[in-house]
């Protein structure tokens, strides 16, 4: 059995072997391995001899008398040598203080040691390499006389001093000044640099300009100096898409991807010509996507909470378009034997990419109010119910115009009420 030691917790921790010299050894008092508390170490014992009397109960019955025998006393040998060195082992471990304390002191002063030596082979080494060709410097003699007669040391070089005192703070108005003076940098850069239409609601503050698209992002940016050649930095990003049906009010975006979106930005203005115009169209498509996300959870929830089957999603694409289908002909026709479907696409122009989303119907919406006209071909609110109920105003309000000038032209009251039917079953 390996020797072992006491440690400061009061547990058997093996010796560590003779110790070896290096250029870093340990500090002295450290164990060098974790020990076994001697509770434990018995419980084994106990354990093992525990099944190996279980294993020779079961095993024994099956062995002939003198096979038996053996085994007995095999086991009782194996037992009574594991147990005797368990108890030397406790014997000894009564004065294992003492030959911690001792193996202490010798690792220290082998440490000791190896720090001699490697003091006097680095000497050596300066000796013969270093100190060679060195030579005293020339005195110091004006510092000298500074120094005596004035008492203080004024050829001190400035830069040691701006390294260890902070400079001090700017004032207020030295601030403000400065603020203004970024503001009209930033204004002439906008001024000399091609802006996309789309972000002319800026604001000019505090050093700052602020972009706003509203219901997409806000962008706030800044220049570090007043050369041309410099580029913007973006400061702060938010998403500004919302769902305000579906998403509890929670942010779309998470920071992470916000962060990722951030740096993806800033690299395109340190490396495009026209930073802003490719800072929007990143941005923007971003925004798109998200925007026809958002449709699609709406989509699928107004499926399975209050529409039904009167809307099926026939196609979704992610970051191309969405297709749905109302009235579906399947449904509404075992209702009321006939039924038209109305297709409603929106899609992401790629044509033209600084478009919001594009909103198609299929048949055409009919040219009535234009108004309902208006709103059935926008999705500004981000709301798909909103956009079929509105396309339904719009389709309800054109067959209403024609069942008006039906009754108008018809002058009895039987062919009135067979329009009325009839008209009633079409627009079912």
């Amino acid at each position: 059995m390996a020797p072992v030691q006491i440690g400061s917790d009061g547990q058997l921790v093996p010796l560590g072997g003779p110790v070896v010299s290096g250029p870093q050894p340990p500090p002295p008092g450290t164990p060098a391995t974790q020990g076994m508390k001697l509770s434990m170490l018995i419980e084994f014992l106990l354990q093992r001899t525990y099944h190996e009397i279980t294993l020779l109960a079961e095993l024994l019955p099956r062995k002939t008398d003198m096979e038996r025998k053996i085994e007995i006393v095999q086991f009782a040998s194996r037992t009574r040598q594991l147990f005797v060195r368990l108890l030397a082992l406790v014997k000894w471990a009564s004065n294992a203080g003492k030959v911690e304390k001792c193996a202490m002191i010798s690792s220290f002063l082998d440490q000791q040691a190896i720090l001699f030596v490697d003091t006097a082979d680095r000497l050596a080494l300066l000796a013969r390499d270093a100190l060679v060709h060195a030579r005293l410097p020339s005195f110091a003699i004006p510092f000298a006389i500074d120094v005596l007669t004035t008492g203080s040391y004024p050829r001190l070089p400035t830069c040691i001093r701006d390294k260890i005192i902070p400079p001090d703070p700017i004032t207020k108005t030295e601030k403000q000044t400065t603020l203004n003076q970024l503001n009209q940098i930033l204004r002439h850069r906008l001024v000399t640099t091609d802006l996309p239409p789309q972000l002319a609601n800026l604001t000019v503050a505090n050093g700052r300009v602020k972009f706003r698209v509203e219901g997409e992002f806000e962008a706030t940016l800044t220049v570090m100096g007043d050369d041309p050649d410099i580029p913007w930095r973006l400061l702060k990003l938010e998403i500004l898409v919302e769902d305000k049906e579906t998403g509890d009010g929670r942010a779309l975006v998470h920071s992470l991807q916000v962060n990722f979106i951030h740096e993806l930005v800033q690299a395109r203005l340190c490396a495009d010509e026209k930073p802003l115009q490719d800072m929007y169209n990143c941005l923007h498509s971003f925004c798109l996507s998200l925007q026809l996300e958002v449709l699609h959870s709406q989509t699928l929830m107004l499926v399975r909470e209050r529409w039904g089957d009167l809307v099926q999603e026939e196609k979704y694409v992610p970051a191309k378009y969405l297709t749905l289908s109302v009235w579906n002909q399947q449904v509404l026709g075992r209702k009321t034997g006939t039924a038209s479907v109305h297709k409603v696409t929106i899609k992401i122009d790629e044509s033209d990419g600084s478009k919001p989303l594009q909103i198609s119907h299929e048949p055409a919406l009919p040219a009535c109010d234009s108004k309902l006209m208006e709103r059935a071909m926008k999705i500004d609110h981000l709301s798909v119910e909103k956009l079929l109920i509105d396309s339904v105003h719009a389709r309800a309000h054109q067959k209403l115009q024609e069942l008006k000038a039906i009754l108008k032209s018809s002058n009895s009251s039987d062919n009135c009420t067979y329009f009325i039917f009839g008209f009633t079953r079409q627009s079912q």
